[in-house]
């Protein structure tokens, strides 16, 4: 009994660790400029597309970037540009389910739904796209 409030408390105190470090990170990227965001997400981009586990995959997952977060659009048109497979996420409203969903090229985008988080994704009835998950 002990040892379960123990865990309970500590999987709290976790949770309440990860709120911390959100909020922290949050605030240091409000406080990073336009300029810098944009340039760390090219250096991070370079890095990315340079590596040798990148550069022999033949099947990427990477996620479609909102405005405050690394942008990943550099990213995915070398995917394309490469012929790479891309596959994007879906998630399920409140679950913990993903389904990584295949982009069929880059002005496939527009063509997502966008989400009450306002995040671009296929819609729940697109039935068509493969599932990375679900094939390999």
């Amino acid at each position: 009994m002990a040892a379960e409030r123990e865990g309970g408390g500590m999987a709290a105190a976790l949770q309440a660790a990860k709120r911390a470090l959100r909020g922290e990170l949050r605030q240091r990227l409000r406080a990073l400029g336009a300029a810098e965001k944009q340039r760390q997400s090219r250096l991070l981009a370079r890095k990315v597309i340079d590596h040798p586990k990148y550069q022999e995959s033949k099947r990427i997952a990477i996620f479609l970037s909102m405005p405050d977060e690394i942008q990943t659009e550099e990213i995915i048109k070398d995917i394309f540009k490469q012929g790479k497979e891309c596959f994007i996420p879906r998630y399920k409203p409140h679950s913990n389910h993903m389904d990584m969903l295949k982009l069929s090229s880059t002005e496939d985008i527009s063509s997502l739904a966008l989400t009450s988080w306002n995040i671009l994704q296929p819609s729940d009835d697109d039935t068509e796209r493969e599932d990375a998950l679900a094939s390999g």
